[in-house]
């Protein structure tokens, strides 16, 4: 019986059924150039729409209208030696995550099936059962089937009636248990230096032996999905470093040539791909942002149009990127990655591109980026002239200062009575060295209170408050929550923004590091 779309987490504790299909690349391949320093950390205050997992058995009727499935009929019987009279459950995986999808009731003999008036989204299947173990299955053109096995051994005990490619599956698993289920025995008893150089020889002939029975089968059945997850897993075989003009080894020769052809094998055209476990593709996606990515929006952003570009033709994939980079992004912890977040929304957020979307959450994305390019890192700080506690109005761009510290804050408020103080401590110890603070109270209603705070408290630095009602600066500069905190150089163009008081001095170390490279 059909039960919705509902998250759940499978057990970590799972058969091998993917695990050690990547081929680990030797460390001497894989170096990054010059390390880029990150930014100190941030909790990027964005658009914070959220993906909702729903709880198990939550009903959404439209959840799974995103996969796009041709007009036929599944059904898929199964038979379980060993389960009588309980449920089961029928899920499928997306990206990271995985999801429930049917429930079917299981009789006396362990029979239950599951089957509906639509095919099912291709991609890797899995059933299962209370006790949180479960097996998998491939869902392909192959729609109608049976599968018999055994709650001793779900690999071991697998026969499939009706769909040669899940039979070639598990007759694959049960070869590479046969292989592996001892070497792994042997290399968690190695020891020694020697006894653990042996297994490594032992394993490495074992993984041409499985290489060699993988390449066969891609040969043999160049239409099973199976071989396209074989050539999947394939890593790129690079080449010795070549040697410059000047006599040294290309010490980045590894890195570019791993990164040009990382996703050689990787088909983007096939939907499937999407509904993999992840160490098939979803850590590709993961590895190809954090280790072969410099992390700066404009890097990141190459990539993410590099991925949406081949992924133009597959619906699902299409969808998937888009919405795993503009989300993860958005979210990000590290300062300066909305800025992938505004590329993403303003390039590809369009009735045109996205057709999931409602046309009025299209719109506030789009005005939420429209609203964060300005303050942007490296963009010009917008201006802003508010009245000081004299009445006086003064203008941000009239501060004359290697560095201001832009800070919106009210004394009213609970952390910003923890992190003024700090902000005092701090800027007693720098303003000798150019450093200025403009301090905006955004509570201008109460400026009695706000003089008297900055008198008790010693606020020596420009204190000033938009008293006449004349500044548009909330929204200007994105000031959702106090205290904000950003960081402009001597031209006010902002180079930290969002972050605490203990953040500062990385800021502005990492800011001379980069004019000291200029010169």
């Amino acid at each position: 019986m059909p039960v919705g779309v509902g998250r759940f987490e499978l057990p970590t504790s799972t058969s091998r059924t993917w695990r050690a299909n990547r081929t680990t690349l030797h460390p001497d391949y894989y170096k990054m150039p010059p390390k880029v320093l990150n930014l100190p950390h941030l909790k990027t205050k964005t658009l914070k729409t959220k993906t909702i997992f729903l709880p198990l058995f939550v009903f959404l009727i439209s959840a799974f209208s995103a996969f796009s499935t041709p007009p036929e009929k599944h059904k898929l019987n199964f038979n379980v030696k060993g389960l009588q009279n309980t449920k089961c459950y029928m899920g499928f995986y997306y990206g990271d995550k995985t999801y429930v999808l049917d429930s079917a009731n299981v009789d006396a003999k362990g029979n239950f099936h599951f089957e509906g008036d639509s095919a099912l989204t291709g991609g890797i299947y899995f059933v299962l059962l209370k006790n949180k173990r479960y097996f998998e299955f491939i869902i392909d053109k192959e729609q109608k089937f049976t599968m018999l096995t055994d709650t001793v051994n779900f690999i071991k005990s697998m026969k499939v009636e009706g769909s040669p490619e899940n039979q070639a599956f598990y007759d694959y698993l049960n070869y590479a248990d046969s292989k592996y289920s001892r070497m792994h025995d042997l290399k968690d008893s190695a020891k020694t230096p020697a006894q653990k150089e042996m297994i490594k020889g032992k394993m490495d002939s074992l993984n041409l032996i499985v290489k060699k029975y993988k390449e066969d089968f891609m040969a043999k059945h160049p239409d099973f999905f199976m071989s396209e997850i074989f050539k999947a897993a394939e890593t790129p075989d690079v080449p010795p470093t070549p040697t410059l003009p000047n006599g040294r080894k290309d010490s980045t020769f590894g890195y570019r040539y791993y990164k040009a052809h990382f996703w050689d094998n990787i088909n983007f055209s096939d939907d499937k791909m999407v509904h993999t476990p992840p160490e098939i593709f979803f850590n590709r996606i993961k590895e190809y942002f954090k280790s072969l990515t410099f992390p700066i929006p404009d890097s990141i952003n190459a990539a993410a149009d590099y991925l949406v570009a081949k992924a133009r033709k597959s619906p699902d994939m299409f969808k998937f990127l888009l919405n795993y980079i503009t989300y993860t992004y958005a979210n990000s912890d590290i300062m300066g990655m909305d800025a992938v977040y505004v590329h993403m929304v303003k390039t590809y957020y369009t009735p045109q591109n996205i057709t999931w979307e409602s046309a009025s959450q299209l719109e506030k994305m789009r005005e939420n980026a429209d609203q964060l390019e300005p303050v942007l890192i490296g963009k010009k700080a917008p201006s802003m002239v508010l009245s000081d506690t004299s009445n006086v109005m003064t203008a941000l761009d009239s501060v004359k200062a290697r560095y201001t510290i832009l800070v919106f804050w009210d004394y009213d408020c609970g952390l910003c009575q923890q992190e003024i103080p700090k902000l005092i401590k701090w800027y007693d110890a720098h303003k000798d060295q150019g450093i200025e603070v403009y301090a905006v109270e955004i509570n201008d209603n109460e400026a009695a209170k706000w003089k008297e705070y900055i008198k008790k408290h010693k606020l020596d630095w420009i204190n000033v408050a938009d008293i006449f009602h004349t500044s548009n600066y909330h929204h200007d500069y994105d000031v959702i929550s106090t205290p904000m905190i950003y960081v402009l150089d001597e031209n006010k163009r902002i180079i930290g923004k969002k972050i605490d008081v203990k953040d500062l001095d990385g800021v502005l170390k990492h800011d001379m590091q980069i004019n000291s490279m200029k010169k």
